[in-house]
């Protein structure tokens, strides 16, 4: 029989010996625990208000009773998002009157000025909404080439629905930004073009500095209410790399588009298979700080972390979807099998029992299912059990090799996505739909491409690939397209897609 996976995942166990006695380094996620103004909404980072509608913001159109119709039947939703103007602090509490300077007092030694700082900070605001919106794929983002056209000749601060509908806008997104005190202040309004219709208006309050965290905040509001679509722009990605050092691994954290990379560890040793919390303020992980492998917690927002269980080894931990159980595999009982455990490390308890090798957990969304791989028809399968370990079924049948299951949380879509060995190629990342029981392939042609983990919506999948020589962190659309590559420093493997935090006060 080939060697089970696991040993393959354990291999830098070889030098878990130089772990041993090495202190136990955290890093707190930073920049969490400032008040904002005018936050009302627990949006964390950012304060959100509602704006009253517009007084004025029609060229002369009659707005009576339109029906509120945004799309063209059989044609693509199309989407206009003009970049930020800045506003005077005097101009913007009434959603009017926009202009294209902001106060000019120095702010630094170094010479520079507010006006510079909102412009700056404006300007990485209109670029991050405007990925953020286009990653999505749900609407086709119409060229910044034709704004001046559907500008021109309207007074300033007016809109004219007639020249944006003759572009081809169904929606069109406008906001302001100024700085006032100690805070970025934006206000963004949308509107159904060919309704002639403000449709949603927002006042957003962040910490000067946060243009990215304020603009990944303004694009999911906006994908919820144009389409009643779950954003990821404030989604974060964990993963494990050794880009500290050839001899450790150490759990990082990144924005879903790659920005803002940070440690979560910081002891030398090793740590792998990061899983999240459903709040997404935590994470388990296994780490060799003591020299056998062990799981840990890490709560993100407290600066701590704790042991839960150590007595044995441990592999590839799972998060529960209800937050309160942790599953995992464990050789405490002499082979490797899949065990449940309390978020407290109580009430432990074994869920597979026989010879073969049962690794990699993964949770169905109601929580009532558990997917693994085991070996124990031959090569490595993903197979499914119920929480309690009864009722197994078999999955996967194609491919020689079939591993690291991850269950989609999608309420449209009942799929599991894993890594498959087809033919004698590299592996693959294939998806296993269990209302067609069919199979589809996302990857082909290029590397090694393992570790799948789906986006809180559903519809993105992360997953480590050596396509680009090291092991990198990549993400594609559910369907296989739009790849994009997030890392690039050292070798980055097992990343693990998680919720936004809730109220990460």
């Amino acid at each position: 029989m080939k060697p089970p996976r696991l040993p393959r995942l354990a291999l830098p166990a070889l030098g878990a010996a130089l772990a041993t006695g090495v202190a136990a380094g955290f890093v707190p996620v930073a920049g969490t625990h400032a008040p904002f103004a005018g936050s009302g909404s627990g949006a964390g980072e950012v304060g959100v208000a509602n704006l009253a509608a517009p007084a004025a913001a029609t060229a002369g159109q009659d707005t009576g009773d339109w029906y509120l119709d945004i799309t063209r039947p059989g044609a693509p939703v199309r989407m206009a998002i003009p970049d930020f103007r800045l506003a005077a602090p005097e101009a913007s509490e009434s959603g009017a009157g926009e202009t294209e300077a902001a106060r000019t007092e120095p702010l630094s030694e170094a010479g520079s000025t507010l006006a510079e700082e909102a412009a700056e900070s404006a300007a990485v605001a209109s670029a991050v909404l405007w990925s953020d919106i286009e990653y999505a794929g749900v609407y086709r983002m119409l060229p910044k080439r034709f704004y001046r056209i559907a500008e021109a000749g309207s007074p300033e601060g007016v809109l004219d629905y007639y020249q944006w509908e003759s572009i081809g806008a169904d929606i069109l997104v406008r906001g302001t930004l100024r700085i006032d005190g100690e805070f970025l202040v934006a206000e963004v309004r949308m509107h159904a073009v060919r309704a002639q219709e403000n449709v949603f208006g927002r006042r957003y309050t962040a910490a000067r500095g946060a243009a990215r965290t304020l603009a990944h905040r303004i694009a999911d509001d906006i994908l919820l209410h144009a389409g009643n679509y779950q954003g990821v722009a404030r989604t974060r990605i964990a993963f494990s790399t050794n880009r500290s050092g050839p001899r450790s691994k150490e759990i990082y954290l990144m924005d879903y588009d790659g920005h803002g990379q940070r440690p979560v560890t910081a002891n030398g040793s090793l740590n792998i298979t990061p899983s999240w919390s459903p709040d997404g303020r935590a994470l388990s992980y296994i780490s060799y700080r003591e020299g056998a492998p062990a799981l840990y917690l890490a709560f993100l927002y407290q600066g701590r972390g704790e042991k839960l269980v150590g007595d044995f080894q441990s592999f590839t931990p799972a998060w529960s979807p209800d937050g309160r159980w942790i599953a995992f595999t464990s050789n405490r009982d002499g082979q490797s099998e899949i065990y449940l455990a309390a978020v407290d490390g109580a009430e432990l308890r074994r869920l597979t029992d026989n010879r073969a090798i049962d690794v990699a957990p993964a949770w169905s969304p109601n929580g009532r299912t558990i997917a693994f791989t085991s070996d124990r028809t031959g090569a490595p399968q993903i197979y499914t059990m119920d929480r309690d370990g009864l009722n197994l079924r078999r999955v996967s049948f194609e491919g020689s090799w079939n591993d690291s299951p991850a269950w989609s949380p999608s309420r449209q879509h009942s799929e599991i996505a894993y890594a498959s060995r087809i033919e004698r190629r590299p592996f693959d990342i294939v998806v296993h739909d269990f209302e067609t029981r069919q199979t589809r392939q996302l990857t082909t042609g290029r590397g090694s491409n393992e570790s799948p983990s789906w986006a809180p919506n559903g519809l993105h999948i992360a997953f480590a690939s050596n396509r680009a020589g090291d092991d990198q962190v990549f993400t594609m659309h559910r369907d296989g397209s739009n790849l994009k590559q997030l890392t690039r420093e050292g070798s980055n493997t097992t990343p693990r897609w998680g919720n936004p935090p809730a109220n990460p006060r």
